[in-house]
């Protein structure tokens, strides 16, 4: 007896979930950090974070996010999430490189999210 398609997830709804997870861990390297160095701080704890590395690891996410969207494309055909993270990709990578500035980057990040969750929610 074959198992159901249902029972198992496609290679466009693991990478979906992949995305959202990308997009997630985007926003925790850039602002969750903030959070965990204000909590240590009360506590007593000094930690200090090399921004070069910070930098570094939002736009390895912001790649793994996109990455993840275009193997839910190349499955679904839907552009529209692929264009959206493309710009958040490239908006979150420019601000870290270019020129920064916060409110810029949460759109990107802001952009990241929509299209990973709307990547899932065609997927699923």
């Amino acid at each position: 007896m074959q198992p159901d398609s249902d029972d198992k997830p496609n290679k466009a709804t693991r990478s979906s979930q992949l995305a959202a997870l990308g997009a997630v861990l985007t926003f925790i390297a850039c602002n969750g950090l903030f959070v965990l160095i204000a909590i240590l701080a009360a506590l007593g704890i000094t930690l200090v974070i090399n921004l070069h590395i910070q930098a570094a690891a939002i736009s390895l996410f912001a790649l793994v996010t996109f990455a993840m969207v275009f193997i839910a494309f190349r499955k679904n055909k839907l552009r529209g999430p692929l264009i959206l993270c493309a710009v958040g990709a490239v908006t979150v990578i420019g601000t870290m490189y270019i020129h920064y500035d916060k409110i810029i980057e949460s759109v990107g990040l802001l952009a990241l999210f929509v299209s990973a969750i709307w990547s899932w929610r065609t997927s699923s």
